[in-house]
């Protein structure tokens, strides 16, 4: 059916899946059955111009932005008291949700991340910034990865960041100091997801934001038992300087047996002191610009 005609009132909600900062999403059936996670903006957002129009951002980008690896938007209206989002249901959930039951073997993660990886070149060559690379937005398939949840994308036509964008376990150094998102800080957060599906742990850890982000800015990733080619390609994607760090393009080179993408340094040889680039302040990020 042409899900693109179908509105809000075509939908049957059956139960809650989550609540956010600025929407809820239900599990609710189309008109021919097919499952969908619906998503509706809160009603004090329709009042905040400026996240009205990040929803609005969110339902074209959702709708138009066509890749295997990108959760498919289905139907949507931007603005307006039928605002919603229609997006394809994963009765597997998240990543998060998977890594939960134990780590993925090598193979699968390497798969998965390869995947990650295609999504985030498919949306960096058209100017968009995800912002939010982190396992509880990619979603399972079977063996298909996909990643969701444009909520916080950063694209040409609306370049404008938000406060808080991104989650401090996965944001790049100079995120936190204030500086603009871009490809790069991608690069990162999906570095430290990398890092945390083929080690089993999560790079820079602590108890506390400040704690956190001391981790992101200072110190390097701990030792790995990876295999070589691996193991530097990690560490590229997380340089603290962002003109230095690899990108998902040359990950995928890697993993598809290319060697000449192991040219960018190794971090820790190239900066001993791991120095992320100066900046306006640390948090600069956690206040409204």
């Amino acid at each position: 059916m042409d899900y693109r005609r179908l509105t809000r009132q075509h939908y049957k909600l059956e139960m809650l899946l989550g609540l956010g900062r600025s929407s809820q999403v239900y599990l609710a059936r189309a008109p021919d059955g097919t499952k969908v996670a619906l998503k509706v903006p809160r009603r004090e957002v329709r009042t905040d111009r400026a996240l009205t129009e990040r929803f609005a951002q969110e339902v074209a980008l959702s709708l138009t932005l066509n890749h295997a690896n990108l959760v498919r938007g289905l139907s949507g209206r931007p603005e307006g008291e039928g605002a919603f989002l229609a997006l394809e249901y994963f009765e597997e959930g998240t990543l998060e949700d998977r890594l939960k039951k134990g780590p993925l073997s090598r193979e699968v993660a390497l798969d998965c991340l390869s995947q990650v990886a295609q999504a985030l070149i498919y949306l960096h060559d058209r100017g968009i910034i995800h912002q939010d690379v982190k396992p509880s937005n990619i979603f399972i398939d079977g063996m298909l990865f996909k990643l969701g949840d444009f909520g916080v994308a950063k694209t040409r036509e609306n370049p404008k960041p938000l406060e808080r964008a991104g989650s401090p376990f996965y944001m790049a150094p100079e995120l936190f100091l204030g500086e603009p998102a871009t490809p790069a800080s991608d690069a990162y957060s999906f570095g430290v997801m990398a890092f945390e599906l083929l080690v089993g742990k999560r790079p820079f850890v602590g108890e506390t934001l400040e704690e956190i982000t001391h981790a992101h800015l200072h110190k390097l990733p701990p030792p790995t038992n990876l295999p070589p080619h691996l193991d530097r390609i990690v560490r590229n994607l997380l340089a603290k300087d962002p003109a230095i760090r690899a990108t998902p393009k040359a990950f995928l080179q890697i993993v598809q047996g290319n060697p000449q993408a192991e040219a960018s340094p190794d971090p820790g040889k190239s900066s001993p002191e791991s120095k992320p680039p100066k900046s306006k302040g640390l948090f600069g990020l956690f206040r409204k610009k």
